[in-house]
């Protein structure tokens, strides 16, 4: 009886190990995936038909009206997102990005290696200057592409060949539509650019959800936009350029609107944390953990 007994607690206890090193090994493997949809109103995005946004957000945490920076200019508002403060501290006042002060305020891909050195970190973007701010060794990989296309095209490719731990996806076509024929509820050209950038987003999910170690990994799946607009510009400290949208997706979600107040710079703070890391108040971060 004795030995019977021994040899049931030792499967217990190496159940219990495995249970434990599985769990431990989900963790290890988190992960995110950022995709910016340049120009994006959030009432237009509810106007439109987009079947995958609605997916993520309809399963996720997501915000309405959540606000971007009262300069609401892209290079200002982008660098708020990807830094995690506002532009009183990363300095970017402009789409000309003049003197960032990346040393002070960085990428977030750089905090996230500060700590752990060997992430996977890519940046693929439509509009060149996003890049502006990432420093040497931020990006294992920054890609430009100048169409909406090509850009999920590189996307899909690198989520399927590489090992992959953040990335940050920027499409410009509907801010291009906007630009070109107004952002408006009643324009089918902006509407149905906004329809475009939904097809690529399912694109790029469902090359997330094929990545061969896809099951062993905890994607968060974070979309926002850095601005609406009027007329055929932004720019302006007005609800219409300054409301966007907040979508996050994923198994450590809360799902269900976000009740409190979301802005721009919880992106990369949500992200920091998502990955695991330890988020130092001596960062003075301006951003929150937002839908985890």
């Amino acid at each position: 009886m004795y030995k019977i007994d021994c040899r049931n607690e030792l499967l217990v206890w190496g159940f219990g190990l495995l249970f434990m090193l599985s769990h431990l090994g989900v963790t290890a493997q988190n992960k995110v995936l950022i995709i910016g949809i340049d120009g994006t109103r959030p009432d237009a995005l509810l106007v439109a038909k987009t079947p995958h946004l609605d997916n993520l957000w309809q399963n996720g945490a997501y915000s309405f009206n959540a606000q971007t920076d009262p300069l609401s200019w892209s290079g200002v508002c982008w660098t708020s997102m990807l830094t995690g403060v506002w532009k009183e501290k990363h300095k970017v006042y402009s789409n000309e990005y003049k003197n960032p002060n990346v040393k002070e305020y960085p990428h977030f891909f750089r905090r996230a290696k500060e700590q752990t050195p060997n992430l996977k970190t890519y940046s693929i973007a439509n509009w060149k200057p996003v890049h502006t701010i990432l420093q040497e060794n931020d990006a294992t990989g920054t890609i430009h592409r100048k169409t909406d296309k090509k850009v999920t095209d590189e996307v899909v490719k690198t989520l399927k060949n590489t090992d992959v731990d953040a990335m940050f996806v920027h499409l410009d076509d509907v801010d291009h539509a906007g630009h070109k024929y107004g952002y408006a509820l009643n324009n089918d050209k902006y509407i149905g650019a906004i329809e475009k950038a939904d097809e690529k987003v399912g694109k790029i999910v469902k090359a997330l959800k094929r990545r061969k170690e896809y099951g062993k990994e905890n994607w968060l799946v974070l979309v926002s936009t850095d601005h609406g607009g009027t007329g055929y510009g932004h720019g302006k400290d007005i609800p219409e350029h300054t409301t966007i949208f907040y979508i996050a997706s994923g198994k450590d979600v809360v799902q269900g609107e976000l009740l409190k107040q979301v802005n721009i710079v919880d992106v990369a703070v949500t992200a920091l944390k998502h990955l695991g890391l330890d988020v130092k108040e001596e960062w003075k971060l301006d951003g929150e953990v937002s839908g985890l």
